[in-house]
């Protein structure tokens, strides 16, 4: 319990300091924005670069996705069948409940959190999941919701298009591929460019927490209290309970792995749920109160996860 105590309290108090900080607007909105981008594009893709080019990976993680995203599948079905019975998100907002229900704060919050209790070894089945997560899920969200008859501000052709540029484009995704192609070299890294690198890569974990603090004062717990509430079940509990069947009876990932995918699958909602709420006008409340009340309540859901993937 001291080692858990030792990762979730340090992470959870700069999640809040950010929080206060945004309360008390000492950070302007362009100050946030300007955090967000050096997290996204500087920080945590150089701890990807430099995690590439040191491990090697001999094969594609197939098992590790399959394991991961096979739990995300079975949630995202639920969260539209269970869409259709409360009035709160209601079927036109079944594809925002799927996306609230299954996409976790992986950048901000899952990074930091694997990379502290497990040791650096997690950095790389986290950064391989947190490569096609994004993409996926908006492009499944996206699709779900236009074959259903909702209708955003563009033709499905031009979103998918989008959806494959911003793939391409992705620092994550450009980061791991950079990294696999410079170790292919045989080359390594100069030492000054290493200890540049490795400085830029441990910024990222500090910083993506107080960004994610930074970000909650947006959200509110709004809306239907039953709506959320399942919402949350379905992402805090039974996400993470799938994912550890998963890995331990069918795809038997490696202690670090396994751990890496039940922490991941633990994760409150992800901002870009709201975004994608926001975009289709769709169980926009209980998206946001989702959001706001899972991450207070992932205080405690992270911990028992955090045991129950090492006990000892």
């Amino acid at each position: 319990m001291n080692a858990i105590a030792i990762t979730v309290i340090p992470v959870f108090a700069l999640i809040s300091l950010g929080y206060a900080a945004a309360k008390l607007k000492l950070f302007t909105p362009q100050a946030e924005m300007g955090l967000n981008k050096f997290v996204l594009y500087f920080a945590i893709p150089a701890l990807l670069f430099r995690t590439m080019v040191a491990v090697d990976v001999a094969n594609p993680p197939w098992r590790l996705w399959g394991a991961f995203f096979t739990a995300g599948a079975i949630i995202w079905w639920l969260a539209i069948a269970a869409s259709r019975s409360l009035a709160s998100i209601s079927p036109s907002g079944g594809a925002a409940a799927a996306i609230t229900a299954s996409f976790g704060n992986l950048l901000l919050m899952g990074i930091p959190l694997s990379v502290s209790f497990f040791g650096p070894a997690a950095a790389l089945p986290a950064g391989l999941i947190l490569s096609i997560h994004s993409p996926i899920q908006w492009a499944a969200a996206t699709l779900r919701a236009e074959l259903s008859g909702q209708k955003a501000d563009a033709s499905l052709l031009t979103i998918l298009r989008g959806l494959v540029n911003d793939l391409i484009r992705n620092p994550i995704v450009m980061a791991i591929i950079a990294g696999s192609l410079w170790r292919a070299t045989g080359l390594g890294l100069n030492t000054v460019v290493d200890r540049t690198i490795d400085l830029l890569g441990q910024a990222g974990i500090p910083t993506s927490l107080f960004a994610l603090g930074l970000s909650l004062v947006a959200f509110g717990f709004k809306g239907n209290v039953r709506g959320v509430a399942v919402l949350l079940v379905l992402k805090l509990m039974l996400f993470p309970l799938l994912a550890a069947v998963l890995v331990t009876t069918i795809f038997q990932l490696s202690p670090v792995e396994a751990g890496v995918v039940i922490l991941f699958a633990s994760l409150p909602p992800g901002v870009n749920a709201y975004l994608f709420a926001s975009r289709y006008n769709a169980a926009v409340a209980p998206v946001s109160g989702a959001i706001a009340l899972g991450t207070a309540l992932s205080l405690f859901t992270t911990s028992a996860v955090l045991w129950f993937v090492n006990p000892g």
